[in-house]
């Protein structure tokens, strides 16, 4: 399985920068929550899908309006012929708040553009995602928050050993966490 190198180059460039910028408040300044998800692409088999096992959140305010999301993938794929790890990789999105968070809690609509980048071994593939979700984060309790999001865009299929592919992209996103 090739490594993808340019998810980790980005992860860490994305952690240099974040780290010196002044967050909404002192506390809380981050949120740790999951994303529970299940891929169907429509190359599949009847009854064939993908469950992230591994679907955690990093969110870390840098501005008033602007938040940081990172969330792992780690799919497990669970096909006819057996179950395996299919995907892994990492998504990025930046949440833009439409007005400006008074709370240290990032809260309200925003709308996050999105970049994905995964490795599918079981297909021979590496994805490329982008796509935007308009959505809404609101507090459920204190310190936990519930966003919830609809996803719309493209995916580049960089096949191994056969042409790359574009397919459309949809998804609705749905994060539980808590501040800390």
């Amino acid at each position: 399985m090739p490594p993808l190198k340019p998810s980790l180059i980005l992860l860490l460039t994305i952690i240099t920068f974040s780290s010196g910028l002044k967050a909404q408040s002192d506390n809380p300044s981050f949120l740790l929550g999951v994303n529970p998800s299940v891929t169907v692409e429509p190359f599949y088999q009847r009854g064939e899908f993908d469950v992230n096992i591994f679907p955690l959140v990093y969110l870390r305010p840098l501005t008033g309006r602007l938040d940081l999301r990172l969330t792992s993938i780690l799919n497990l794929g669970v096909r006819n012929a057996g179950n395996q790890i299919s995907h892994a990789g990492l998504e990025m999105a930046l949440p833009i708040f439409l007005f400006t968070n008074e709370s240290p809690i990032s809260t309200g609509f925003f709308l996050a553009p999105i970049l994905s980048l995964t490795r599918n071994r079981l297909e021979n593939h590496n994805n490329l995602g982008l796509w935007l979700e308009p959505g809404y984060q609101f507090s459920i309790a204190k310190k936990t928050t519930l966003s919830v999001g609809i996803q719309l865009g493209t995916t580049l299929f960089d096949y191994d050993e056969s042409t790359n592919d574009w397919g459309s992209h949809f998804g609705v996103n749905v994060i539980i966490g808590r501040w800390f």
